[in-house]
């Protein structure tokens, strides 16, 4: 059987796949030397996004003939090296697609909408003050921004325009399109300067890293939304909660910020318009579900080696 090393634990019917067809060799930990340790022996190493695949784990496996990540992105994989060495890599680049669009838009809603508030004074017997005045804005009158309209930009675009009719402002590194909704090519100071909501959807990249700074944030509407579901270094941490604490933004929703998790006295926790959620946008059932057929892909590849193709 194929000897395989799993670096971080995945859903149980996908392990169970996995060990229907090959020896696992399960890490204690991800980190490069506990993997490094393990490795030697194995043809194949199953990784998450977390996983630092570096150079020396890739050279310190032996037979190693594939690496697959659970996950979209893999900036944190030497690819060169595993070029060099021969290693093949899989991903699974549209498996978060639809469940990153939701949370996506779900944070738009939530922002525009205080929902959690409105319930808690309802709880609270405050149900005529609570209904009072007028509480949110409806996201078909917004001008949405997207940064990077990929797989996640398009998803979200299509389900701000074509469903809710807002205005969609895009940008893009490359040309893409055509689309089945309406969205208007811009370049960057447009969507900063024209965005009720700006989204990110980008990798990160040295091009990408610190893209949102205090300058560009200065430089949004002063009740401009902003939100991040794609990687937290993305956006200027220090500069963001600045520019909340000074009540230059209407508000921000982060899924993931750099560094990553952030200690639970950071400022960012006490903004009360900034809603942080785990680095859990990809996590539906359905997620899980296909990040984790990186699982059969390996397989695959390892009874077909060289004629396997992705």
């Amino acid at each position: 059987m194929h000897k395989i090393l799993l670096a971080k634990t995945l859903a149980s019917d996908a392990e169970r796949r996995l060990e229907a067809a090959a020896t696992v060799v399960r890490a204690p930990a991800e980190d490069e030397q506990t993997l490094s340790g393990l490795i030697g022996d194995c043809e194949a190493l199953i990784a998450c996004t977390s996983t630092p695949v570096t150079r020396a784990l890739l050279e310190a496996g032996r037979k190693l003939r594939v690496v697959g990540v659970a996950g979209v992105g893999l900036e944190q994989v030497d690819l060169a090296a595993a070029e060099e060495l021969g290693i093949a890599v899989l991903h699974t680049p549209a498996a978060a697609t639809v469940a990153v669009a939701d949370l996506t838009v779900a944070f738009m809603l939530q922002l525009l909408r205080p929902i959690p508030r409105l319930a808690a004074e309802y709880r609270l017997g405050r149900y005529q003050p609570a209904r009072a005045e007028p509480h949110g804005d409806e996201l078909g009158e917004m001008t949405i921004g997207i940064v990077g309209l990929g797989r996640i930009g398009a998803q979200v675009g299509r389900r701000c325009a074509a469903g809710f009719g807002a205005r969609v402002l895009y940008n893009d590194i490359v040309e893409v399109g055509p689309f089945d909704f309406p969205a208007e090519p811009v370049d960057k100071p447009t969507i900063w300067s024209e965005s009720d909501i700006v989204t990110l959807h980008v990798p990160l990249t040295e091009q990408t890293r610190g893209l949102v700074d205090a300058e560009v944030l200065s430089r949004l509407r002063p009740k401009a939304l902003l939100i991040n579901t794609s990687r937290g270094a993305v956006v200027d941490t220090a500069a963001l909660t600045a520019a909340l604490q000074a009540g230059r933004l209407g508000g921000a929703a982060l899924d993931v910020v750099e560094p990553e998790p952030l200690p639970a006295t950071h400022p960012l926790f006490t903004c009360e318009r900034c809603i942080l959620t785990p680095h859990v946008a990809s996590r539906t059932h359905g997620g899980m579900r296909r990040m984790c057929a990186v699982v059969d892909e390996v397989l695959t590849f390892l009874e077909r080696g060289d004629d396997f193709s992705a």
